[in-house]
């Protein structure tokens, strides 16, 4: 009985591991096939975020900072009238 519950201890442990071995097989394989891909969008997201920083530093963003305020201080007077 003790014997039984050993082996089907064993093959439970063997399919889970065999399991896991297919999923990682199958994303290193997705990462694989998607990369050129995944290289594309990293470049466009890095070439925004300069273009980004571009246009703060030339002052375009200058009056968000009044608009937050006002955005919060309406907030915070809706919340202390309810």
């Amino acid at each position: 009985m003790i014997g039984d519950a050993v082996m089907l201890m064993f093959v439970g442990m063997g399919v889970v591991y065999i399991f896991l071995v297919l999923l990682n097989l199958t994303v290193s394989l997705l990462a694989y096939c998607t990369r050129e891909h995944t290289r594309k969008e990293e470049s466009a997201l890095a070439e925004e975020e300069l273009a980004r920083k571009k246009k703060k530093k030339k002052g375009i963003d200058a009056g968000s900072g009044s608009i937050q305020t006002a955005v919060i201080s309406a907030a915070v007077h809706a919340y202390r009238s309810a």
